[in-house]
């Protein structure tokens, strides 16, 4: 499917158009992104504006593995972390690396029509694939049911509102900002969900305690 196909965009979607704030210009953006990475990104996608760089890195960039989207970030700007549904599961680390080197930003981009909302009906073609590189045909089946339980999502916007949630638990002292792609455009919107937080950041706890079942989501 063409990036220009209108069943991918979220502003006519029924799932999304109202789930959704596009981003039409420099004002819409969060006061707290402005003169930032995350602004930088957005003005990259939004605006069509060039990103200049310093050679240093400026921002964490995690998103889908997604063929459709591809981040407008030029070199040197940004650590780019891809993994099935976009989510940091298994790569807390390569953030801490990153907040190593003065990162103080994180960009955590969903999208629609995201294949793990729907991995199941993947599984059988996924088990073929590892048969067919000679796995045996029980192995292959326990791995794949494992990890599709681990990177199936239900909803694109709710699982980037988890992430989000995990993440700030995790990490108090950096910028996550959640933002959500549209295939058709390439266009970045903000989440309703995160509209309100900014107004009472209550409505989302990310400073209490990390579960024990987060927990268990580190590598």
């Amino acid at each position: 499917m063409s990036r220009k196909d209108d069943s991918l965009g979220v502003t006519t979607n029924v799932k999304f158009n109202t789930r959704l704030s596009r981003i039409d210009k420099p004002e819409d953006i969060p006061e707290r992104w402005l003169n930032s990475p995350i602004a930088d990104i957005i003005g990259a996608h939004n605006f069509a504006n060039t990103i200049a760089v310093s050679g240093e890195p400026k921002l964490l960039i995690s998103t889908c593995i997604e063929y459709r989207f591809r981040p407008e970030v030029p070199s040197n700007f940004a650590y780019v972390i891809r993994r099935a549904s976009g989510r940091l599961i298994g790569s807390e680390f390569s953030l801490v690396y990153a907040l190593s080197r003065g990162v103080k930003h994180v960009a955590l981009i969903g999208h629609n029509d995201c294949g793990m909302t729907q991995v199941s009906l993947h599984k059988p073609a996924m088990i073929k694939a590892l048969v067919d590189q000679g796995w045996d045909q029980e192995r292959a089946e326990e791995f794949v049911s494992m990890h599709a339980g681990r990177y199936h999502i239900e909803d694109e916007v709710d699982s980037l509102r988890k992430e989000f949630v995990r993440l700030k638990r995790l990490f108090h002292n950096v910028e996550i900002a959640p933002l959500f792609a549209s295939l058709a455009s390439n266009k970045l919107h903000i989440p309703n969900w995160y509209g309100e937080y900014l107004k009472d950041p209550s409505t989302i706890d990310g400073n209490g305690q990390v579960s024990p079942q987060e927990l268990l989501m580190l590598p």
